[in-house]
C-alpha cells in the first residue's frame, strides 16, 4: 500500500527545520556592522587631524605675531577648525565681494580668503589710521591690492614657518585673485585641506581661510603620521599571488610595418598577383607592439606554419620628459 501525502504536515516540518538551522543569526550572534560613509573616505585619522591641529595653531600664533610687528596693533589669531572639504564646497562658501589672494604658485598653491571686515581696517592702519572704521562692502581697487601685499607676505612667512618642520611649502604671494581663478585652481572634486583662522585686530575680528589642494593635503598628512602608511605584515605575500595571476594574463600584441602612403591612382590600378613597394628595406626592424605599446623591435620570422617575430632588441617604454631627445 503506498503512502500518501498530508499536506498538513508540512507546517510542523517547516518549523522543526527552523528550529534546528536557520540561515538567519540570532541577534546577539550577529557581528557587529558599521555603515560606510563615502565622504570619510580621506579623511585624516585622528592622530593626523590632532597633528594637523596642532600645527595650525603654531601657525596661528606665527600669523598673530607677524601681524602685530607690522601693524603696530594689538592682534590675537585662533585656529578654529582643519577639516577636509571638496573644491566645490568651498567656493560655494567664498563670500561676494571679498578678498582673494593665492599663495605659492601653480600645481601646490593655495588659495587665502580673508573677510573684508578684517581687510578694511589694516588697509586702514597702513595709510595712518585708526583701522575702527566699520568694513566696505565692495571689491577691493588695485591700488589696494598693491597696499595690502606686504601684510600678504608676512601671512605667508608665518604658515611658511610654522610648516617647516614638517613640509617645505611654497608661500610666495600672488596678488589679488579672482573666483573664476579660483574655481581654476581647485577643482570642484578636488579634496582640498582647508583651515581656517579667526583674527582680531584690536576690536574688530573676522576669519582668514586658507585651503590647500590634495597633492599639497596628501603630502603633508603623510609627514604627520608616515608609520600609519606603513605596509601590512601580509603585503609581501599578496604582492607576490598579485605577480603570479599577472604573469598568467595574455596581451595583444602585432608586428606592424611602418606606415606608408600609396596613391588612389595606385590602388585603383591593383590586380591579384600585384607587388605593392612600401618604404621600407627588407632588413629593417619592425615595432612589436604590446597592448598598444611599442616595446620591442624584431625581424618577421616563420614558426613552422605560422608567422613569428624575432626579438633584437626590448625599447623603454618610459616616457620621456619634456625636452628630452631635442637637440
Amino acid at each position: 500500500m503506498e503512502a500518501t501525502f498530508d499536506p498538513a504536515q508540512l507546517g510542523p516540518l517547516r518549523q522543526k527545520a527552523r528550529r534546528k538551522t536557520s540561515a538567519v543569526l540570532a541577534p546577539e550572534n550577529a557581528p557587529a556592522v558599521t555603515p560606510f560613509d563615502p565622504r570619510q573616505v580621506g579623511q585624516p585619522s585622528a592622530a593626523q587631524q590632532q597633528a594637523l591641529e596642532q600645527l595650525h595653531q603654531q601657525c596661528a600664533q606665527n600669523i598673530a605675531q607677524a601681524l602685530s610687528a607690522r601693524l603696530r596693533a594689538s592682534v590675537e589669531a585662533t585656529c578654529t577648525s582643519v577639516e577636509r572639504a571638496s573644491g566645490a564646497a568651498f567656493l560655494e562658501k567664498l563670500p561676494e565681494p571679498g578678498c582673494l589672494a593665492l599663495l605659492g604658485r601653480a600645481g601646490g598653491a593655495a588659495v587665502l580668503q580673508m573677510d573684508l571686515s578684517l581687510v578694511f581696517p589694516i588697509l586702514d592702519r597702513i595709510l595712518g589710521g585708526t583701522g575702527q572704521d566699520a568694513a566696505e562692502t565692495r571689491e577691493l581697487t588695485e591700488i589696494e591690492q598693491q597696499l595690502f601685499e606686504p601684510v600678504g607676505h608676512s601671512i605667508g612667512q608665518a604658515l611658511q614657518e610654522a610648516w617647516q618642520p614638517v613640509l617645505k611649502l611654497d608661500t610666495a604671494w600672488g596678488g589679488g585673485l579672482l573666483r573664476n581663478d579660483a574655481a581654476a585652481l581647485l577643482p570642484p572634486a578636488d579634496n582640498l585641506l582647508v583651515a581656517t583662522f579667526q583674527v582680531r585686530v584690536q576690536e574688530l575680528q573676522g576669519n582668514l581661510v586658507l585651503a590647500f589642494p590634495s597633492t599639497v593635503a596628501s603630502a603633508l598628512l603623510r609627514r604627520l603620521a608616515p608609520q600609519e602608511s606603513a605596509l601590512p605584515a601580509s603585503a609581501p605575500r599578496d604582492r607576490s599571488r598579485l605577480q603570479e595571476q599577472l604573469l598568467g594574463s595574455r596581451l595583444e600584441a602585432e608586428l606592424l610595418l611602418p606606415r606608408s602612403t600609396v596613391s588612389i591612382r595606385q590602388l585603383c590600378g591593383l590586380q591579384p598577383g600585384d607587388v605593392v613597394v612600401l618604404k621600407v628595406r627588407a632588413n629593417e626592424l619592425l615595432p612589436v607592439h604590446v597592448a598598444g605599446r611599442e616595446m620591442f623591435l624584431a625581424s618577421p620570422v616563420r614558426c613552422g606554419s605560422q608567422r613569428g617575430a624575432q626579438v633584437q632588441k626590448a625599447l623603454s617604454i618610459v616616457p620621456k620628459r619634456e625636452g628630452e631627445g631635442k637637440q
